[in-house]
């Protein structure tokens, strides 16, 4: 299994790293972390985007050392040490080859949907590429910010700082790249929902039931609250359904009961029950 796991690791990194070597580096659109940096740092001082990659990562890692738990850290060795040789053994290769794109637009799209699908694969495996994902968990874990919001002002820096180097168009491009690979790691890591989650909190709980498992054919559960301002009994029905039952489930639910209050949400994984 461990062989296994560090295959799909290896797979993922080699899809990050085909990716900004395509996509990235040739157009001047700056992903986030140390890869942006080193695109950034190779216009301004001619230096190689691997081994700027390569150092950055290594300052990070003993810094993670310093302010991380040792396991958190050793999940982002493979990553900090392959991502940065994979780019400079395949961009060698990729130098001989014409690969030229006419569109930016579409190059930062398929930039974005290869980085995060590759990077995701290492997510969903525990691991990640290293170098400002170490330094978002040490900023998350010692101030208030969460690992999103890091991340996400860590992003908009590196991205700005490119738009000062390469104009405003590239920071156009760069910004729709970074959104679509932060959209593609999230698909990877949690997949897209086949099916919608309804809470629906009624007064007519029988009703809505009886259309439930009578016109759609699923089951549900009712659970029985009460209200925190009104003070009033409720129920609450909860159901997953397939998404081609949505809209039925919707328009059905407000002929029933004009008062409902629902809530709708995707559900990524269902499992259990009969």
């Amino acid at each position: 299994m461990k062989l296994k796991k560090y295959l799909i690791i290896t797979i993922g990194i080699i899809i990050s790293a085909i990716s900004f070597d395509i996509f990235f580096v040739p157009y001047g659109i700056i992903p986030s972390g140390n890869s942006g940096i080193a695109i950034i740092f190779n216009r301004l001082f001619n230096l190689n985007e691997a081994l700027t990659i390569l150092l950055l990562s290594m300052m990070l890692l003993i810094i993670g050392f310093l302010f991380l738990e040792r396991e958190e850290v050793i999940h982002a060795l493979l990553g900090s040490f392959l991502f940065p040789l994979f780019i400079y053994l395949f961009g060698f290769a990729i130098n001989n080859i014409d690969l030229s794109i006419d569109n930016h637009l579409l190059t930062a799209i398929v930039g974005g949907v290869g980085l995060g699908f590759g990077v995701g694969i290492l997510y969903r495996e525990g691991h990640y590429l290293g170098g400002f994902d170490l330094l978002n968990r040490i900023i998350s874990k010692h101030t208030r910010l969460d690992f999103s919001t890091a991340t996400m002002i860590t992003d908009i820096i590196v991205v700005l700082s490119g738009a000062f180097i390469f104009g405003f168009q590239a920071f156009i491009y760069s910004s729709v790249a970074i959104f679509i690979y932060r959209l593609m790691i999230d698909k990877v890591i949690i997949g897209i929902g086949d099916s919608r989650s309804f809470y629906i909190i009624t007064t007519k709980p029988k009703d809505i039931q009886k259309m439930i498992t009578e016109e759609l054919g699923h089951g549900a559960t009712v659970l029985k609250g009460r209200g925190a301002y009104s003070k009033e009994d409720k129920y609450i029905i909860f159901v997953v359904i397939p998404k081609k039952d949505y809209y039925k489930l919707r328009d059905s639910l407000k002929k029933i009961d004009k008062d409902a209050f629902f809530v709708v949400s995707s559900s990524y994984e269902v499992g259990g029950g009969r």
